[in-house]
């Protein structure tokens, strides 16, 4: 009798264990896997952005050799990787675009090249310019009517998760404008961007949800940083422009998400994931913590200036002949490379984009709820025109 009453003990304590590994504890992801199982739903992902977003992956219209990003094993993955592995999901539609690994003067996918064309007086559009977001979301229209053709990829029943990112190439090269002409620019590229949202939703049949996140800080990255170099005089009034066109980029994106009605959008606030960060290793650094407590933990990154991956000159000074030097721990570097973020600042963005994703963390539930409930239907875009005249960040002094 003691043998049973133990023998049902044990059995009883491996039957919770299961129950307590497979369904709550949601890092082992068992309990999406039988559910995906038991309904028979596909789970993808559908990318669009820059090289920030870019796997390298194609399912039509593939980029130039050049174009392709060059993957190394210590660079680890992207936050768009990341996020599909956390959610569980079977498939990567990549549609984001790179820029020229290693050429310093190729641009990576903007919003719009039209808008930039016109906005730096451009009379035709750069060859060097990639697929911008337009362009990109007519690659997924072409792709969708191949997919059906496609065993297993018909589309039917599956659950989709598309991903934006898109802003730190347009800032880069709007802050080299004047306010004005800076301004109107985001101004149309955020029209523009919800203008793409719209296209891609009214090409599906159910609500679509959209991951956007807020765009980092671009005065953090090596690029901007060595421009101090160059034009030391000039530079710290370029960084405060950059900050205020930052603020008025993710400003006006943020009041339209949180007014669009064409779906749902949840949005990863990448800044101040990776200015976190950047604080934490500051403050660890000088022994000094803030009213947060940032300061008293080893903080994640040992460096968060220098890039992982640097050039080494030769001793003629032939730039051309620079090779790349590989840094002997990559997951302490904040930054990759001059231009991107190492894999362990985007398994941040990842992780933290599919908690929200799971959380249904919608930052425009009220929006949508208003449209469900009323004959109105107010314009994302009469509402952005508004923006300008609202918008109250102060502009850097001219002297």
């Amino acid at each position: 009798m003691r043998f049973l009453t133990r023998l049902h003990a044990i059995s009883a304590m491996v039957i919770l264990s299961l129950f307590y590994f497979g369904w709550i504890l949601p890092s082992l992801h068992i309990k999406t896997r039988i559910q995906k199982a038991w309904k028979g739903h596909a789970r993808q992902l559908v990318v669009f952005g820059d090289d920030w977003s870019d796997i390298g992956e194609y399912r039509i219209s593939p980029p130039k050799a050049a174009s392709v990003p060059v993957r190394d094993e210590g660079q680890g993955q992207l936050w768009t990787e990341v996020l599909c592995k956390e959610l569980v999901c079977d498939y990567i539609d990549n549609f984001a675009r790179s820029s020229i690994a290693g050429d310093n003067s190729s641009m990576g996918s903007l919003v719009d090249n039209d808008i930039y064309a016109n906005a730096t007086s451009l009379n035709e559009t750069s060859p060097n310019l990639v697929p911008d977001f337009k362009k990109q979301v007519q690659q997924w229209i072409n792709f969708e009517k191949q997919k059906r053709l496609m065993p297993l990829r018909h589309g039917k029943g599956e659950w989709t998760i598309f991903t934006v990112q898109f802003g730190v190439w347009d800032l880069l090269r709007y802050a080299s404008l004047g306010k004005k002409q800076a301004t109107f620019a985001i101004d149309r590229s955020i029209e523009e961007l919800f203008h793409n949202l719209n296209t891609i939703a009214e090409h599906k049949s159910e609500p679509i949800k959209v991951v956007l996140p807020v765009l980092f800080d671009v005065t953090f990255l090596p690029r901007f940083a060595n421009l101090r170099s160059d034009h030391s005089a000039d530079f710290a009034y370029d960084q405060h422009f950059a900050v205020f066109l930052l603020g008025y980029w993710n400003s006006v994106l943020s009041r339209a998400a949180t007014h669009w009605t064409s779906g749902e959008i949840v949005m990863p606030d990448v800044n101040r994931i990776l200015v976190n960060e950047v604080r934490a290793r500051q403050l660890y650094t000088m022994g000094i913590t803030d009213a947060s407590g940032a300061g008293t933990q080893k903080p994640l990154f040992k460096e968060v200036e220098t890039p992982c991956l640097s050039a080494s000159v030769p001793q003629d000074g032939d730039l051309q002949g620079a090779v790349p030097l590989r840094c002997a721990e990559p997951t302490g570097h904040l930054f990759w490379d001059d231009m991107h973020l190492g894999g362990a600042a985007h398994t941040l963005i990842g992780k933290n984009a599919a908690e929200l994703v799971n959380g249904n963390e919608t930052v425009n539930m009220d929006a949508l709820e208003k449209e469900k409930n009323s004959d109105n239907k107010a314009s994302v875009f009469s509402d952005l025109r508004k923006m300008r005249k609202d918008f109250r960040l102060k502009f850097p002094p001219t002297n």
